[in-house]
């Protein structure tokens, strides 16, 4: 091989599908030997110059207040992935359970038995404060759950007790928004099948942060993300999101985030206590959302 200023590559000629495994390795192969080739025509010692350009990884050491401690920034970066997670399924499930017992309660008419004690917002109050304790509780046991495993492997430190704090306050927040949305799609139909078409922008505006975890985590003081933290219903997950990243966000913007969940909380339990005195008792055609509106300026 005669050394060049700009060594030249190879043509490559292969069969249809090919594996991509194959060529790879073929690939593999020819860079191995057109190196070799090209430094032995230099006079120069390949073992030599393999030691030369080769440079350990340092292991990486945190600096902290108390000392050294062993890095875990890829570990780090997994913990929004894992909080908006516990979220996303407390949220989905115990929201889908009232949303389901809602709609079995109405079909059966046990519903008419309870509106005759009490009324359609203390009934409607009473389920979502119900199911989102059993959800609390589920959460709860899959957070002890993970700080026993943190703590086996001795990355406890990972979480902090404040993380812990805003997962409960916003998991609160997004459940009573989100389960009083699902409960006003469970007082509006007659069955389940009734509820899929009410049902799907719910479940869109839940998935919309998973889609974004990975945009966010990656820049969590971005334009995007700062929009989105402050835009009820998505912020409770978008503030999780950014509060767990390695650049957590200032804490004005976690009140205000706060504030404007709450005022969220506020307005999906306004419009499901109105759909929920008019559309317990109301039986036959289902409805769309023009209906529910009409429901929400009668009631």
């Amino acid at each position: 091989v005669q050394f060049e200023e700009t060594p030249g590559g190879y043509d490559r000629l292969v069969a249809p599908r090919l594996d991509p495994r194959v060529e790879n390795g073929i690939y593999d192969g020819m860079h191995e030997a057109l190196v070799s080739a090209r430094v032995a025509a230099m006079g120069l010692d390949r073992a030599r110059l393999t030691t030369i350009m080769n440079v350990r990884r340092p292991v990486s050491v945190t600096l902290t207040s108390t000392g050294e401690q062993p890095s875990n920034n890829g570990l780090a970066t997994m913990l929004p992935f894992a909080f908006v997670g516990l979220m996303f399924i407390g949220v989905m499930v115990g929201g889908q359970r009232l949303m389901t017992t809602t709609i079995e309660e109405k079909s059966s008419r046990v519903v008419e038995v309870l509106l005759s004690a009490i009324s359609p917002l203390e009934l409607m109050a009473g389920k979502i404060l119900g199911q989102l304790a059993v959800s609390a509780l589920a959460l709860a046991v899959y957070l002890v759950l993970g700080g026993s495993v943190l703590s086996s492997l001795a990355m406890f430190g990972l979480v902090q007790p404040m993380h812990v704090v805003y997962l409960v306050v916003f998991y609160v927040l997004g459940y009573m928004t989100f389960g009083a949305l699902m409960a006003t799609i469970g007082a509006a139909v007659n069955d389940i099948n009734e509820a899929q078409s009410l049902m799907m922008p719910v479940t869109l505006l839940i998935i919309t942060p998973l889609v974004l975890v990975a945009p966010i985590v990656r820049a969590p003081s971005s334009m995007l993300a700062t929009i989105l933290s402050f835009t009820p219903p998505v912020n409770t997950f978008v503030m999780l999101i950014r509060i767990t990243s390695l650049a957590p966000p200032p804490a004005w913007q976690i009140a205000l985030s706060m504030l404007s969940s709450l005022a969220g909380v506020v307005a999906a339990m306004w419009f499901a206590a109105k759909v929920f005195k008019v559309g317990l008792l109301m039986f036959g055609k289902p409805p769309n959302f023009a209906t529910l509106v009409k429901w929400v300026r009668m009631a």
